[in-house]
């Protein structure tokens, strides 16, 4: 009976004492991923409007460039800015309409350069602002404002033009 326990102890002790040898691992792969959209916001609440202050009658080819449009657009994202010929258009030229006297108009243009390219739509009156790519942050676009003359009555002038970005 002595040994016995003794063969007990030694099987027990063998087992408590000895590694596993059936032990294994096996891994997995998982991905993590991410779709990044190209998106563009474009901003003409901040500084978009565009006054021409009080002028008389007799001035001509008034020139302001305080407006500008703010863009951003995803880095890398090509876009193109385009401004519409306002609500008082004729069809050649875009106009201000007098908010006393409606059926009088003091013509205006705009550019997307210092005063030699006209910016519109690419249709009408003048051509898209393109060639732009978007940097991941605000991007500033200045919008020079002409009246060749003022001459017309005496009262307040007003236009809407809308900007549209395409991406």
């Amino acid at each position: 009976m002595k040994n016995s326990h003794l063969h007990f102890f030694v099987s027990l002790a063998i087992l408590t004492f000895s590694p596993l040898a059936l032990s294994d691992t096996e891994t997995g792969n998982f991905d993590v991923t991410i779709t990044i959209t190209a998106s563009c916001t474009i901003d003409t609440a901040s500084d978009g409007n565009i006054n021409f202050g009080t002028q008389a009658s007799t001035a001509t080819n008034i020139q302001i460039s305080t407006a500008s449009i703010d863009v951003s657009c995803t880095q890398g994202t090509p876009y193109t800015i385009a401004l519409n010929d306002g609500t008082n258009s004729d069809g050649t030229s875009r106009r201000m309409k007098g908010q006393t006297v409606a059926t009088d108009y003091i013509p205006y243009e705009l550019y997307s350069d210092a005063y030699t390219t006209p910016w519109g739509d690419g249709v009408t009156l003048g051509s898209v602002k393109s060639g732009l790519t978007g940097n991941g942050g605000t991007q500033n676009h200045v919008i020079y404002a002409q009246v060749p003359s003022a001459n017309a009555s005496a009262q307040d002038y007003q236009d809407s033009v809308t900007a549209t970005i395409t991406w």
